[in-house]
């Protein structure tokens, strides 16, 4: 029960930290920025509710696409082998329906919209997954030259569809950024509660020899009450 709760928690908590470095922390809205001054397309970023507009879409696009990459990541964090194979895939299905359950929580739909963008998401999804099956021996960085690679294209269009091949170059790029960032966090998941277990342990086992040499310590064996009188009254030899 520990251990399913331990990694149940490790799924919420990737959810929320990648929601966090693309839409609140900025990455989406950034790139939409850095790409209009770097082609000068200010307009691009000049009014405000498109650019939520954008803002709000690149970053469900690129959380579908971290998303992809998180299920092929599982297996081999979960240290699947041949011997614990089935159980393994159980334990990487169960975070993984975990980890979107939490996303859609941390996306914050409105209540009357959740049950339609919950299914949304879960078609454009299996979008991403699929081409990301077609393409498992790739890396991140060729990834981004996948002709069938959809966060380009569906980036793109969005961003500048009057410099379509343009703007598509640029989120290929983005897209490896994306790629990496969510890697890395995945990559992290767990080690600051082991660190701090680790700490623990050291500490625990210094406590235990402490004890123990405390333990194995001749005692003093204590003054009788004949004793500590005959010293009072011997008398101080004089120097």
């Amino acid at each position: 029960m520990a251990r399913r709760k331990l990694f149940l928690t490790h799924a919420g908590e990737l959810a929320h930290r990648l929601v966090t470095a693309i839409a609140r922390n900025g990455m989406a809205i950034e790139f939409v920025r850095a790409y209009g001054q770097r082609y000068h397309r200010p307009k691009i970023a000049a009014n405000a509710e498109r650019l939520r507009e954008m803002e709000s879409t690149i970053s469900r696009e690129a959380l579908l696409l971290i998303a992809a990459d998180v299920r092929r990541l599982l297996p081999q964090a979960f240290g699947s082998s041949r011997v614990n194979g089935a159980q393994d895939l159980e334990l990487c299905d169960l975070f993984y329906r975990e980890f979107l359950d939490s996303l859609g929580r941390a996306l914050e739909w409105p209540s009357v919209e959740a049950e339609a963008e919950s299914e949304a998401f879960a078609r454009d999804l299996a979008i991403y997954t699929h081409w990301r099956e077609r393409n498992p021996s790739l890396q991140v960085k060729g990834l981004a030259a996948a002709n069938d690679a959809p966060f380009p294209d569906r980036c793109a269009i969005l961003l500048d569809a009057a410099m379509m091949e343009q703007a598509r170059r640029a989120a290929a790029i983005f897209q490896t950024d994306l790629l990496r960032t969510g890697a890395r966090i995945f990559g992290r998941l767990g080690r600051q509660a082991s660190r701090s277990d680790s700490s623990r342990l050291r500490g625990r086992s210094g406590s235990s020899r402490a004890r123990k040499g405390a333990a194995s310590a001749p005692a003093k064996r204590p003054r009788s009450e004949r004793e500590s009188n005959h010293r009072a009254k011997s008398p101080r030899r004089r120097r």
